[in-house]
């Protein structure tokens, strides 16, 4: 559904009208450059209110005639259309993201019948909704306060859509986890689940499981519950791009992110970055227990020497284990260096970015176009979220410390 609206920038008082797509969440929020200054104009929608405007925007009197901006909560737009009366970008991506969810449900064997499918699902909630209720009680776990957080969990999972709903705070996160990384990640995930089961039957797993609890869990739990925090509050930015990876549907400098609130996303890579380099060692560990090898001793140096290297290359001890290598797909550290180092220069009317390689921001310099940015940042969410399950799998199965 696209609704219009008119708009003009305080700062110059140039006229727009903008046509608004309406997505699920209850709250969805539009920041964009004023076509004439260049200034920044924000638009946010709720749920039982409606539009609210500001800061430097006010409403106005409909017009014919004026520059205009097109927004959608859950869509980039190609880059000739974002100024376009008749740009649709659902219908420009529907199809591709039809064929992605009917060939991750062809790998994993399920019916490729999407309308049965549609009648036979129950609604559920919005991501947003769900994430309120979850992190509260996720937080009130971390706190230890039980009994708070599992009234939370009874006054909300049955009304939630699951299936099966939910019984325990674990349960909760990996299912809300799995939901963020369907359909096209839920393949890794089961190539780290039989990785697991190989790992499990090698004699040194239950020593494994013991310095897990002891050194690892409690510092991965703190690490997932801030990007979960950061990533699900900027979700009015990410969720234009998030339906799209999770669908397998290429983001890239031929597209642009209508919204562009870089104030909000600038340090989430560098962030999910430096988490990942660290949980990641949750599979190295594995890893080695898959090679015949004692969970602590990787080819060349210890599993702790292991852990004081340099997170940029963190991930080259898994690039014989294809499976494991799968949940590495996007885990550049020039981007990080540029998000933690102040290297980072956003032009909101272009959509580009600017950064130097290098450390210390000193090498050749770089673009990328923001929709391609927030891509990146949801592919590294992703990874996050299936690193995330196979621990919380791990430490529920074989009554390891839970990393919440």
């Amino acid at each position: 559904m696209i609704t219009r609206e008119y708009a003009a920038c305080e700062e110059c008082e140039t006229a727009h009208i903008l046509r608004i797509g309406i997505g699920a969440e209850p709250t969805q929020a539009h920041q964009f450059s004023c076509s004439n200054c260049g200034e920044e104009m924000n638009i946010r929608l709720e749920r039982g209110i409606g539009f609210i405007y500001g800061p430097n925007a006010s409403k106005i009197d409909p017009i014919d005639d004026g520059p205009i901006v097109n927004l959608h909560p859950s869509f980039v737009f190609s880059k000739d259309d974002v100024g376009r009366r008749d740009a649709f970008p659902s219908l420009e991506f529907g199809a591709e993201m039809i064929k992605g969810i009917l060939a991750a449900r062809a790998k994993a064997g399920l019916s490729l019948d999407l309308a049965k499918l549609t009648a036979e699902s129950s609604p559920t909630a919005r991501i947003t909704e769900e994430w309120e209720q979850l992190r509260a009680a996720w937080s009130l776990t971390r706190n230890g306060k039980t009994e708070l957080a599992e009234k939370r969990r009874l006054g909300f999972v049955d009304s939630a859509g699951y299936p099966e709903p939910p019984d325990s705070l674990p349960e909760w996160v990996f299912q809300f986890a799995g939901r963020l990384i369907q359909p096209r990640f839920e393949e890794i995930f089961e190539g780290l689940f039989e990785q697991v089961r190989i790992a499990k039957d090698k004699p040194d797993f239950g020593r494994f499981i013991d310095y897990y609890s002891r050194e690892l869990s409690a510092d991965h739990g703190r690490r997932y519950f801030e990007v979960c925090k950061a990533y699900l509050g900027a979700f009015s930015e990410f969720s234009q791009v998030h339906y799209l990876v999770t669908t397998n549907v290429n983001v890239g400098d031929d597209h642009a992110a209508a919204s562009t609130n870089f104030k909000s996303t600038r340090m989430f890579y560098g962030d999910a970055f430096e988490a990942f380099g660290n949980n990641v060692e949750v599979l190295v560990a594995l890893n080695n227990l898959v090679e015949d090898r004692p969970f602590d001793e990787l080819r060349t140096i210890s599993f702790e020497k292991y852990r004081g290297t340099d997170k940029a290359g963190r991930c080259n001890a898994l690039a014989d284990n294809p499976a494991m290598a799968a949940v590495c797909g996007d885990f550049d550290n020039q981007i990080r260096n540029a998000s933690h180092h102040g290297g980072m220069v956003f032009d909101s009317k272009s959509g580009s970015i600017e950064y130097r390689a290098g450390k210390g921001g000193q090498g050749e310099i770089h673009h990328i176009g923001y929709a391609t940015y927030l891509a990146r940042c949801t592919l590294m969410f992703v990874q996050l979220m299936n690193l995330f399950r196979i621990e919380i799998f791990i430490a529920n199965q074989f009554g390891g410390r839970l990393p919440l």
